[in-house]
């Protein structure tokens, strides 16, 4: 298994709301967490972390139930020159080929939008890269596992990028742990308002004694602030001083 760069808490539901009781949105903090079919459950199946809104617009799984993962807000520890932090969200939980050697490929699939809250949207936040990082771990030749990501900027219905992460056992082993894209340096833009996200998560054991598995998923956000929006971030105290090399 790969080393965590961060370890994750998964932590009892905190239940801080916002907004009008009827429509509240779930917040968490980093390493706060909710079941996953609980919030597919929610009215709106949506939670915010930091400045991002998050919005699950659906999950399936060929074997397994989504009771049986949890989702972990995720906060970096340490914001970049303009006072900004990775937001994101771990998945956790027993991914993984639950019926080795019968030559099946186990399946799950998560569908989202990400946004920048309209409050700092305004003040000039915007998305610009996406990162991608598991734990996934294959045994034996012909076995697999891997996240494979489509991201398309959401308000021009634009494709973006795609993004893999895998152990694929082979022969030859192939292992990436962890991959990003920055799309305000591929595009050459000024940052993004949303994305959208098509996950597909693939576990497969090519035998009955093998294993293909993984605990953690994680997807983070990082984003700048437009041109001309330093003096408004900095109003808010949101920016940082530049550290020094």
């Amino acid at each position: 298994m790969p080393p965590l760069t961060q370890t994750v808490r998964c932590l009892p539901l905190l239940g801080v709301l916002l907004a009008a009781p009827a429509h509240a949105t779930l917040v968490l903090g980093n390493g706060d967490s909710i079941n996953l079919a609980q919030l597919m459950a929610s009215n709106d199946r949506s939670f915010i972390v930091n400045d991002k809104l998050f919005r699950f617009e659906s999950f399936s799984s060929s074997q397994s139930d989504a009771s049986l993962y949890n989702v972990v807000g995720f906060v970096s520890l340490n914001p970049n020159q303009f006072g900004q932090f990775n937001v994101g969200f771990d998945l956790i939980g027993p991914f993984g080929d639950g019926s080795p050697g019968d030559g099946v490929v186990h399946d799950l699939n998560l569908q989202y939008e990400v946004s920048v809250l309209p409050e700092f949207y305004a003040r000039g936040v915007r998305l610009c890269d996406a990162r991608l990082t598991f734990n996934g771990s294959a045994g034996a030749d012909g076995s697999f596992t891997r996240v494979d990501e489509t991201i398309f900027d959401l308000d021009a219905n634009q494709f973006l990028g795609n993004m893999a992460v895998y152990d694929i056992f082979g022969p030859p082993r192939q292992t990436l742990y962890s991959t990003g894209l920055d799309f305000c340096e591929i595009f050459g833009t000024d940052g993004y308002r949303a994305f959208e996200v098509n996950k597909d998560m693939k576990f497969f054991a090519a035998t009955a004694n093998d294993f293909a598995t993984a605990s953690f998923i994680r997807q983070e956000f990082s984003q700048i602030p437009a041109p001309g929006a330093v003096a408004l971030l900095g109003a808010a105290g949101l920016v940082a001083r530049r550290r020094r090399a």
